[in-house]
């Protein structure tokens, strides 16, 4: 597909953009006392840009990393929506008021696509390893 290349440019850059606005929120909260915990909770995020670039560069190489992303998304995603529902924000008791919901809720649409981005290379992949016979059979 022409769109892949689109797909996995598009994919880093929104993980570099989310690592760099949740290190800016952390350091803007610089009085929070519960600061050092939520650098250790944020600290595993580092990872995903790492993995978007190595798939951008090489994904025949790299798509090992594929499920590993996925599924790191997809618990990400529960964790966030876990979170609505325990601190009440968005919920019937909640309201959409506010620029925390709000670039929560950026961050869970970012994180949706990151994660059907994801879907969509693995399916790339596997085509172009079923279209693509080995030269050791032969």
């Amino acid at each position: 597909m022409k769109i892949i290349p689109l797909v996995k440019s598009v994919l880093f850059i929104y993980e570099c953009i989310r690592v760099m606005v949740l290190a800016a929120v952390l350091v803007l909260n610089e009085t929070d006392p519960s600061l050092f915990t939520k650098m250790v909770l944020a600290a595993p995020g580092a990872l995903f840009p790492l993995m978007a670039l190595f798939l951008w560069l090489d994904t025949e190489r790299y798509k090992e990393y594929l499920p590993l992303f996925a599924a790191g998304k997809g618990i990400g995603i529960f964790t966030l929506l876990g979170w609505f529902i325990v601190s009440q924000k968005v919920t019937m008791i909640g309201s959409f008021h506010g620029i925390a919901i709000i670039a929560e809720l950026l961050l869970l649409s970012g994180d949706l696509f990151a994660l059907a981005a994801v879907f969509l290379i693995i399916k790339d992949v596997r085509n172009l390893d079923t279209a693509v016979p080995d030269m050791e059979d032969k």
